[in-house]
């Protein structure tokens, strides 16, 4: 009987008590073998689309989780053909969703017959790279005698730390790499439910389409009815009104297997709305009355203003299509409703079109996919780079959201460049200081991603692009002046993206990737020398302002707690304004209410703690009120070169202790 190993209630060697092991005489020589590494703690053969499929869970030990980065149980599957079949990767899907408490969601053990097994895995990994970490094993290799543990390491070695699953262009298909959306896709599901239309917008590439792939796993596994339609494509967005109504038709006749003969009914301007209609109702009856969700990705290319086709572009197709769309969802709720997804909600915010209502204005209500914050950039970035042997340090999560804004897909790719940057010899530690010395490297090599991003508003939204351009370029001034020109919806728009942030009367692009590339590839020209010198001092002040503000904040509320900590705060107000302050919450309190002079204040106060941080008291002192006489942007001054230097300085100092 083979001896056990338990690690805190784990079995992380051997076989677990009593535990059944499924398979033939090989298959279980072969878990056997496998147990001299790891806990076997679980074991089945399920029957999945006529084929049997035997499969274990395996247990890492601690030794593991050091070299791997293995934490939670894994799959490991048999293959037993000759030829290796490509549907038993729906199998380890459904498996994976089935267990989704216990097990994994990217490392599968796979022991397959197919002596090519591992060309093929190779294949695969090419054609799709969002696939999970599959270390394939063959029959033979156990047969002709133990697999040693080198000979498992050696595997792990060459599968996880050989693919840069950070590099990931095309929108996730599946849940192994899906990160920080799950409450808007169970708030677009719950839509769905109710019969409600959605839509979804925001920057190239922040994972729009991602989330769409998700709520249709979601409703699939829910056994819902939906056809997702990609705009982009021209047998998409070429089509006339009428040929699109049509279109729909046919895509769900097609994927649900319905018995309809279309050809008698008549798709032409006259009458394709009557028989969208008529062939809706029969699908509905013939889906065992689930309501159907259309999906439309990239609705700009059938939208009014910003399709590629005149048709729809300044003609009014977009009209009698949506006049159609929305004339059956007001008569059959039940049956059907829509969900747009794109970068900008133009399409459902202008009233008339050619002095005709547009169908859908204000019939949705824009949600914008955020720009991921700390939890969610170090949640990605370390369950990804786990799998790599990458061990960031914590301030870099922190510098990607500052650097990056807590875009996804540009970490990701930054992460990607820190992975082909450092050694193979893993795993290994990824610090602020390597990020800090390759940050410009890491700028100049994403911009054409940058570009990507920023392109669609220039060609499409040039409102937009401008302000932008301006707030980069020119400074708060210019783009306060400019904003008093252009209409609410523009701002809203820049500001639903996460890519403009206010403070008070201070407008920040919140990624600053994005405000170098604007920079760099601007035609505007600064006002003056002056005018530069005095939105430098202004942008860095704020954000150290800000930076001050949290770093107190978070200081005192670990420390002290909340009602100690509002005490102490109060401080720094004098004793007669303290009773407005009455019931304001902390953090509003802090936020709305403290000024740079009393941040310097608070801190003084309580060096006891902040002195780690600042270490010399009166240099901080004297800094803090160096950046404070020169409010250049406050109080309209002009400041002479010796001034802006020592401000420089004096910010420079504060800058290197807090951030």
């Amino acid at each position: 009987m083979e001896k056990t190993e338990v690690s805190n209630g784990r079995v992380v060697r051997g076989i677990k008590y009593k535990l059944n092991v499924k398979g033939n005489d090989i298959e279980k020589k072969i878990v056997r073998n496998l147990s001299e590494f790891f806990g076997v703690t679980f074991s089945r053969i399920e029957r999945f689309k006529n084929t049997d499929y035997n499969f274990s869970f395996l247990q890492p030990g601690d030794e593991y989780r050091e070299k791997f980065n293995m934490y939670n149980e894994f799959l490991l599957l048999f293959s037993p053909f000759q030829d290796f079949d490509r549907r038993a990767l729906d199998f380890v899907d459904k498996t994976l969703t089935d267990y989704d408490n216990r097990l994994d969601k990217v490392c599968i053990f796979l022991v397959s017959k197919d002596l090519n097994i591992t060309s093929k895995i190779a294949t695969l990994n090419s054609e799709n790279k969002d696939s999970k970490l599959i270390v394939p094993f063959t029959y033979d290799e156990f047969i002709r005698g133990m697999v040693t543990k080198e000979d498992v390491e050696n595997k792990l070695r060459e599968y996880f730390y050989s693919r840069d699953l950070f590099a990931i262009e095309s929108p996730i298909r599946n849940d192994s790499y899906f990160f920080g959306r799950k409450k808007i896709v169970q708030e677009f599901y719950s839509k769905y439910i109710s019969g409600e239309q959605g839509g979804l917008f925001g920057l190239r590439k922040i994972g729009k389409t991602s989330v769409l792939y998700a709520l249709m796993r979601t409703i699939e596994s829910k056994d819902g009815v939906y056809i997702f339609i990609d705009c982009q494509n021209p047998s998409v967005h070429t089509l006339r009104w009428f040929e699109l109504l049509e279109s729909l038709i046919n895509k769900l006749i097609k994927k649900y297997d319905i018995q309809v003969d279309v050809s008698e009914y008549t798709f032409n301007e006259k009458y394709a709305a009557s028989s969208f209609e008529d062939l809706m109702l029969h699908i509905y009856k013939a889906l065992n009355s689930k309501r159907i969700l259309f999906i439309f990705d990239e609705v700009e290319m059938i939208s009014i203003d910003t399709a590629s086709a005149e048709c729809w572009r300044n003609g009014l197709d977009f009209v009698y299509f949506w006049q159609t769309i929305r004339a059956f969802y007001q008569e059959h709720q039940n049956e059907l409703c829509f969900l747009v997804a794109g970068v900008n909600p133009h399409c459902v915010e202008v009233a008339s079109i050619q002095g005709i209502d547009n169908p859908i204005f204000s019939m949705i209500n824009p949600a914008y996919l955020e720009l991921f914050g700390i939890y969610d950039v170090k949640n990605m970035v370390s369950s990804i780079g786990k799998y790599m042997g990458l061990d960031f340090d914590e301030e870099i999560y922190t510098k990607l959201v500052e650097d990056y804004g807590g875009h996804p897909f540009l970490i990701r790719h930054i992460c990607s460049l820190i992975n082909s940057s450092v050694s193979l010899e893993r795993p290994i530690n990824v610090n602020k200081y390597d990020y800090n010395r390759e940050k410009q490297n890491y700028d100049i090599a994403i911009s054409k991603y940058i570009e990507q991003i920023i392109q669609v508003l220039k060609i499409s939204y040039p409102k937009e692009y401008n302000l932008l351009e301006i707030l980069a370029v020119q400074g708060n001034e210019a783009f306060l002046s400019k904003l008093g020109k252009a209409d609410f919806s523009t701002i809203q728009h820049l500001i639903g993206y996460g890519i403009l942030k206010k403070y008070k009367e201070t407008y920040f692009i919140t990624i600053e990737a994005l405000a170098i590339y604007l920079k760099n590839n601007s035609t505007l020209l600064v006002d003056n020398s002056m005018e530069e010198k005095r939105t430098a001092i202004s942008k860095r002040r704020n954000k150290l302002e800000i930076k001050l503000r949290e770093m107190i904040y978070t200081v005192f509320i670990t420390k002290y707690g909340k009602i100690d900590a509002r005490e102490k705060i109060l401080k720094a107000k004098k004793t007669e304004e303290r009773t407005k302050f009455e019931g304001i919450p902390l953090n509003e309190l802090m936020e709305k209410e403290y000024y740079f002079p009393e941040l310097k204040v608070l801190i003084d106060k309580n060096w006891e703690d902040f002195f780690k941080v600042f270490e010399d008291k009166s240099k901080f002192k004297l800094n803090m009120e160096i950046i404070n006489t020169y409010r250049v942007d406050a109080h309209a001054k002009s400041i002479t070169e010796e001034d802006y230097l020592m401000t420089h300085m004096a910010l420079k100092w504060i800058e290197e202790c807090v951030f």
